[in-house]
């Protein structure tokens, strides 16, 4: 209405224009009827206001109580109405309000939980989150495409590797993705297309060439699927003989050129002789380059056996035994020239970090894929590569193949068969944490919870970490509170909270600390909770216990109120909370 009056007069507006301008406003909100549809929009935000700030559903005993009650009412509206206007119009002097921030990291841990719980909802909730976030993040579509190849929605999985191709087109796992959703989809021209187009951009990766093998399979070409497996099996064999020159290099390890040469003309066509592991030394190099020649000659050499004999090689070994008893992806990770190693290695970081512990120090790339495919949760293509490991020479069943095996089944909620399958994966390596983390997974999931309580003691009991602490500490946590050994779950869920703090893991170290009448302890571990997630019930169900235990009426009520709009499922806690209102008197407001 005055924007060109007060571009004229800047500065030079008096009181009096001021005023006038003020009446002119409010003449033309009263005629049009703005003013009065405007306030009648107010009246449903002051009414919750009323009922839940002030708790007020009542009608007045007198006339003073009422004048109080507004008074009261109209300085809290007055408030609001200026912080609403502050945050419109921000004022440089003004302080900036705390908030509390969840990065990108929590978010996909928070999602992975619910994930794991089964609670799809909340983890598609997460997922978008991320999104929303950071929409040019490829990462966060290739996450949620492969939440969404879980949960059988292929389509979207397909819409979301798109999304992430179409951001970055050299992204080789995007490009990969693609390709297997094409083949889930029987798109096969275009899964021809992405498989191609992924060795070509990176000739060196192991799961390209091996996903582009299988998919000639399929297609019953069998010349072109032999030639893709052979070069999927040089690359991987490239890539080990690489990872021990840099290693021997990075020692220092120094031998003179007649010994080297005895050793060379023993050893096979892959640096192993007779079957044993031989330690490949190599001469410091004079220069930058002389490694690499070295390297070149062999893979030469190497190349020119193997053509001869036909027969794709599938296998590497360890050749230096001080290393023996490191995983078998311990080489990858030493890497740094190679961009692939350490994306393939990479691949069972989230489902599977610890998968590698205690396996035998072979890897075929079939087994390279499946890393992968789990990963990214491909479990309808994870089959068929499994197949091609059971029958390869140099493969065959191993530690590793059984617990992958067994994760498939647990997925299918064929306890059964992944029992079986775990019980041959035990007997394989006894002392590998992941099988006894995996055991307890499906004892707990078929509701042995004695059976699982012992498989995770063991679990946290080996130096060495198995692939899913976090959830094993969650559940032992869960059976410990189950079992009213409150100390043990108290030192579990604190633990966790250390690890990877959730709302989950302070929730049940919250609980742990009530059942022990630590309350302020327990009051500060469901705050961190509530943080973390407000729209958890049963954290405010505990928060509303705590409140009335130590008499604080108001936040009893509020508390309680939160967990009833949240729908707490939990009847024996519900039960639980009413005895306690009744016993003290209050906490229970009705509406």
């Amino acid at each position: 209405m005055f924007g060109k009056q007060v571009a004229k007069l800047e500065s030079d507006m008096d009181s009096e224009t001021l005023e006038e301008q003020k009446c002119q406003l409010s003449y033309e909100l009263n005629c049009s009827g703005k003013y009065f549809a405007f306030k009648e929009q107010l009246k449903h935000a002051v009414v919750k206001i009323v009922r839940d700030k002030y708790l007020k559903t009542t009608s007045f005993e007198s006339q003073e109580e009422l004048q109080t009650f507004i008074s009261e009412l109209y300085v809290f509206l007055v408030d609001q109405m200026h912080v609403a206007l502050n945050q419109t119009m921000p004022d440089d002097v003004q302080g900036t309000v705390a908030t509390i921030y969840i990065s990108s990291e929590q978010l996909q841990l928070f999602a992975f939980e619910a994930e794991v719980n089964e609670n799809f909802e909340m983890a598609a909730a997460y997922y978008k989150e991320r999104l929303v976030r950071e929409p040019q993040n490829l990462d966060h579509w290739l996450d949620y495409g492969a939440f969404c190849l879980l949960t059988e929605d292929n389509i979207k999985a397909q819409e979301c590797f798109q999304k992430a191709l179409s951001l970055n087109q050299s992204h080789i796992h995007s490009l990969l993705l693609c390709g297997v959703l094409a083949v889930l989809l029987e798109n096969y021209e275009q899964a021809e297309i992405f498989f191609e187009d992924a060795t070509c951009l990176e000739p060196t990766n192991v799961v390209a060439w091996t996903l582009l093998g299988l998919y000639y399979e399929i297609q019953n070409n069998d010349i072109r699927m032999e030639m893709a497996f052979h070069e999927a099996s040089k690359q991987l064999q490239a890539r080990m003989l690489q990872a021990q020159v840099t290693k021997q290099k990075s020692t220092g390890v120094v031998e003179d050129t007649e010994e080297r040469g005895k050793r060379e003309s023993s050893l096979g066509p892959w640096g192993i002789t007779n079957g044993s592991a031989t330690a490949i030394k190599v001469e410091a190099p004079a220069g930058p380059g002389a490694a690499l020649s070295i390297l070149d000659k062999f893979l030469e050499e190497s190349s020119k056996l193997q053509s001869d004999s036909q027969e794709p090689i599938l296998t590497t070994q360890t050749w230096d035994p001080s290393i023996s008893q490191k995983p078998s992806n311990t080489f990858i990770k030493e890497i740094p020239t190679k961009k692939e190693a350490s994306k393939c290695q990479d691949s069972s970081a989230l489902l599977h970090p610890g998968l590698h512990y205690g396996v035998s120090q072979t890897t075929t790339i079939f087994m390279e894929t499946i890393r992968f495919l789990m990963k990214v949760k491909a479990v309808q293509y994870v089959h068929r590569v499994l197949a091609h490991e059971l029958l390869c020479p140099q493969g065959g069943p191993s530690c590793e193949y059984y617990l992958v095996l067994a994760q498939t089944h647990i997925l299918k909620k064929d306890f059964a068969k992944a029992e079986e399958y775990l019980q041959q994966a035990a007997q394989m390596d006894y002392l590998n944490p992941n099988v006894w983390g995996l055991k307890g997974h499906l004892y707990f999931l078929s509701g042995n919870h004695s059976e699982a309580k012992a498989c995770y003691e063991r679990t946290i009991s080996f130096v060495m970490d198995a692939s899913e602490m976090h959830f094993i500490f969650l559940r032992l946590g869960l059976i410990y509170l189950e079992e009213k050994e409150y100390e043990k779950a108290k030192k579990t869920y604190m633990q966790a909270c250390k690890r990877s703090p959730s709302c989950l893991t302070w929730l049940g170290l919250g609980i742990a600390c009530y059942r022990l009448e630590e309350l302020t302890e327990a009051e500060d571990a469901l705050s961190e909770a509530n943080a973390l997630n407000n729209y958890n019930a049963e954290v405010w169900a505990y928060l509303a216990l705590v409140c009335l235990k130590v008499g604080r009426q108001l936040e009893a009520e509020q508390a309680y109120k939160y967990m009833i709009k949240l729908k707490l499922k939990d009847e024996a806690l519900l039960a639980e909370i009413h005895t306690l209102q009744e016993t003290v008197g209050f906490g229970n407001p009705s509406f």
